[in-house]
């Protein structure tokens, strides 16, 4: 399969820079990535996507060139076959902090599916962006009125209506929501009541997938990296943290104890290396000079 060359663009995923292109104007996504972020195995899922009749037909090998000018090849979906890919993972191999936002993914495709089938339509309750127009021109009031960060704005309204997103509000919901945030807006004591406390900004969670001996030096530096080192998206989150002011929750860091274990191994099997390397350059050096001495001594000789 011939390889497409094209320029990048990265989007952020649950903390890791995913690449995607714009080939012909077909956004298409790097899956590699993506199963790196959410903790799947990449060749089982390689394997999965060739076997697919539908996935496997609609593949394309991207060349992206990576920042020391080499040329890495990524296979990649168009993203209109994301949801389908996401649908058929198994929720048990991904990701604590993953898992349930996808399962609740995965429930509601099965809705969907039901619902074109059965009913003859399938209707996504989310607004569009023009729908929440209104609201969003409400909330840029009541950040100018009384101060507020949007995203703080936005959770006043996340918490009023129970939801994670302003996408999820219902249509009918929607005129509801900016009378809700006027009356923020024009009454000041609403804010201290509402204001909903910061929420955790991350949650640092990565369980232990592989022993430090089962790491291998491409993973853990070089531009691979980004797709296997669990310490690179810590610092990406703890970097987001210290951006939002947010708190960071801690549940499990054996992984990344396992990939410091391997990094630090790594290190000194550079440094001895490097003293090996030195001291046998020395004794070349030493060599190099007794056969100078010699042949000079020799030269000497035969000028007599």
């Amino acid at each position: 399969m011939t390889a497409i060359t094209a320029s990048p663009v990265s989007v952020d995923f649950h903390g890791t820079a995913i690449p995607t292109f714009n080939v012909e104007g077909i956004v298409r996504v790097a899956m590699k990535p993506i199963c790196d972020a959410i903790g799947l195995q990449w060749e089982s899922q390689y394997n999965r996507i060739k076997r697919h009749p539908v996935l496997a037909s609609t593949i394309s090998m991207m060349n992206m060139v990576a920042a020391d000018g080499k040329r890495r090849k990524l296979l990649t979906l168009p993203l209109n076959k994301l949801n389908g890919w996401l649908f058929g993972i198994d929720t048990n191999r991904v990701k604590p902090e993953i898992r349930e936002k996808l399962v609740e993914y995965q429930a509601e495709c099965f809705d969907v599916l039901s619902n074109y089938w059965q009913k003859g339509q399938a209707t996504n309750p989310r607004t569009t962006p023009d729908e929440r127009a209104g609201l969003r021109a409400a909330v840029t009031m009541l950040t100018t009125k009384k101060g507020l960060m949007h995203n703080d704005a936005y959770r006043l309204v996340h918490q009023r209506f129970s939801v994670e997103h302003i996408d999820e509000l219902g249509t009918d919901q929607l005129p509801e929501a900016v009378a809700y945030v006027h009356r923020l807006a024009l009454e000041g004591e609403w804010l201290g009541r509402d204001m909903p406390q910061a929420e955790s900004a991350i949650t640092i969670d990565y369980p232990l997938t592989r022993p430090w001996n089962e790491w291998r030096e491409g993973q853990l530096v070089g531009d691979d990296a980004m797709y296997h080192s669990d310490l690179r998206r810590l610092f990406q989150q703890l970097g987001e943290a210290e951006r939002s002011g947010g708190a960071v929750t801690v549940h499990n860091v054996a992984g990344l104890r396992e990939e410091f274990k391997a990094l630090t191994s790594l290190c000194e099997n550079h440094g001895t290396r490097l003293r090996k390397a030195n001291a046998q350059l020395e004794h070349v050096r030493d060599f190099t000079r007794s056969m100078v001495n010699s042949v000079n001594g020799v030269v000497a000789t035969l000028d007599r």
